[in-house]
């Protein structure tokens, strides 16, 4: 209880940012001309409910002890967003089976926004390690989580990741219509390869990427959908088990290749050279996600009170923002608190499954996996038909909206902001060119292999 007290004034602006943001709902922006393309993107609740934080952290509202009492809390609210992608994916195991090597082989597109994204990141901007955290993945809330985990959000990674964030929360769905809109225009590829592409990254990016086909492939809307669908599923399954084990260490070895440590320190000596100032660099406690493991840890009671509190808060903030997200939505069903808090208490299951399991193993072995990813394991297993209780999960999972449950991670995340803003600035044009670069590079690679693919098939 004196910690929630402790607490309060985080998760008190987190609910007011969470229900303007969910009132203010959805606004669609276009189609409009642009280059000879129709441009079309919409502007979701959770790109207010981050802007909300950082306006009151610019307005003084939130003092520096908030901001960094709001940082890890970021993390733990992704859980039950993990929890709901992977209970959505058991019932449709045989779907991913029968959607042929197509979806699976696309996921290797992620690796074109690492070839991309990097050499630019340290020949261009001589950018430090934050490269790496901006550079494996499109920077949603999953991967938030996985650096969370892996390096923590402090690390230059977590300020890359962070970054990435903030561009792409801020430009993300104007930019993803605009790209897809030029590309459906080049003629090139199939429209099919183009929804596969789209995708390969968060709801809110297959929506953008989407809205520009329908309006070019109107009579093949429905099976554009539903193979961006299956996409988008299928990158929900592997993304995490991709970016950890392919991804990221390809960003870590390229970085490495390319010297971008040795060019990041010059350009500070240069920095310093020029304003006639030493450039302060910050030290960070762990640079690989082994050294993270060996740092000392909270007890785990302390571990398991910073869960309960988090979860039980932004789970509390979801069902809210559910109930408001579901009543302004035209074609939706309202889902009110009660049945919202059922399906909550459903979807804690892996949540708190997973956790468990995590505590158990980085405690009796020396593999330190994300907690997340056994989060994400348990879920599939217990949403596959035939599972005890899959139809309760199945039923759960289908009450809440995706994007409800992102809003409380970004009204956390645009608290967080605050101590991140200088850092942000420092990375200047260099963190938006390569956001942008990585949202390039995954949805032209991803639609490049499943075109290749569809055309030896054909």
């Amino acid at each position: 209880m004196s910690r929630v007290l402790l607490n309060w004034k985080v998760h008190l602006f987190a609910l007011i940012f969470v229900i303007l943001s969910e009132a203010i709902h959805n606004i669609p922006v276009g189609p409009f001309p642009l280059a000879g393309a129709q441009i079309t993107f919409t502007i979701f609740p959770m790109l207010f409910a981050m802007a909300f934080g950082v306006i009151a952290f610019l307005l003084k509202l939130i003092d520096r002890k908030t901001v960094d009492s709001a940082t890890p809390f970021i993390g733990i609210a992704t859980m039950w967003l993990i929890a709901k992608l992977a209970i959505g994916i058991g019932p449709r195991l045989d779907d991913m089976r029968e959607a042929g090597w197509a979806f699976v082989l696309q996921e290797f597109g992620n690796l074109g926004m690492a070839l991309l994204a990097v050499p630019v990141a340290v020949f261009v901007f001589s950018m430090g390690k934050q490269a790496i955290g901006a550079s494996f993945s499109k920077s949603r809330e999953g991967s938030i989580a996985l650096i969370s985990n892996m390096y923590g959000l402090n690390s230059p990674q977590g300020q890359g990741v962070m970054g990435a964030y903030i561009v792409g929360t801020v430009l993300g769905t104007l930019f993803c219509g605009i790209l897809a809109s030029i590309v459906i225009g080049l003629g090139i590829f199939d429209p099919v390869a183009l929804a596969m592409g789209a995708g390969s990254g968060s709801a809110s990016m297959m929506i953008a990427f989407l809205a520009p086909l329908e309006l070019a492939y109107p009579d093949r809307w429905e099976e554009l959908q539903a193979v961006a669908s299956m996409s988008n599923l299928i990158t929900a399954a592997t993304g995490i088990y991709f970016s950890m084990f392919i991804t990221i260490p390809v960003c870590r070895w390229l970085y490495k290749i390319f010297d971008g440590e040795g060019r990041y320190k010059r350009k500070l000596a240069k920095k310093a050279a020029k304003s006639g100032k030493p450039v302060e660099v910050q030290e960070f406690a762990a640079e690989t996600p082994e050294q993270a493991a060996d740092l000392p840890k909270p007890s785990l009671k302390e571990v398991w009170i910073e869960r309960a509190e988090v979860l039980v808060f932004s789970g509390i903030f979801a069902i809210i923002g559910n109930w408001i997200f579901t009543a302004r939505h035209a074609t939706a069903s309202v889902v009110g608190p009660l049945e919202s808090a059922f399906a909550l208490l459903i979807m804690a299951v892996p949540v708190v499954l997973g956790c468990l399991i995590y505590d158990l193993v980085t405690a009796k072995t020396k593999i330190n996996l994300p907690a997340i990813i056994y989060i994400s394991l348990i879920g599939i297993i217990l949403g596959i038909p035939g599972m005890p209780l899959a139809q309760q999960f199945i039923v759960a999972d289908a009450s809440f909206g995706l994007l409800p449950l992102a809003t409380p991670i970004l009204a956390y995340a645009g608290i967080s902001l605050g101590k991140d803003l200088k850092a942000f600035k420092e990375q200047g044009l260099g963190i938006i060119v390569i956001t942008l670069l990585a949202f390039t590079g995954t949805y032209l690679g991803s639609a490049i292999i499943a075109h290749i693919y569809l055309s030896m098939g054909s």
